[in-house]
């Protein structure tokens, strides 16, 4: 899995880049067909594709969800690290992939 960084502002909104659509805006979220999940550091996933092996409770292991949203492998994918800036740090993370 692709990753991209950004940092956090009250007016970023993330468009999945396979059809353009909002994912993640500063009100809320919305997955479209593309999208592998919608998560969290604090609140864990908040959507989990059923193109995916796990669900949304999954035990992450010890691990953070950045760590664990990494490790994640799926063909053509991107995840887009949305973080707070200091001193939080605090991280939300969406991913996409084409639908074949």
């Amino acid at each position: 899995m692709q990753k991209v960084e950004i940092t956090d502002t009250a007016e970023l909104k993330v468009h999945c880049p396979f059809c353009g659509k909002v994912a993640l805006k500063p009100d809320g979220t919305e997955a479209c067909e593309h999208t592998l999940f919608l998560a969290a550091d604090e609140g864990g996933f908040v959507y989990v594709s059923p193109r995916l092996d796990f669900d949304a409770d999954v035990d992450l292991d010890e691990q953070t969800m950045d760590e664990f949203t990494d490790a994640i492998e799926f063909p053509d994918s991107v995840k887009f690290a949305i973080y707070q800036p200091a001193p939080s740090f605090f991280g939300g993370y969406v991913a996409f992939a084409p639908v074949k």
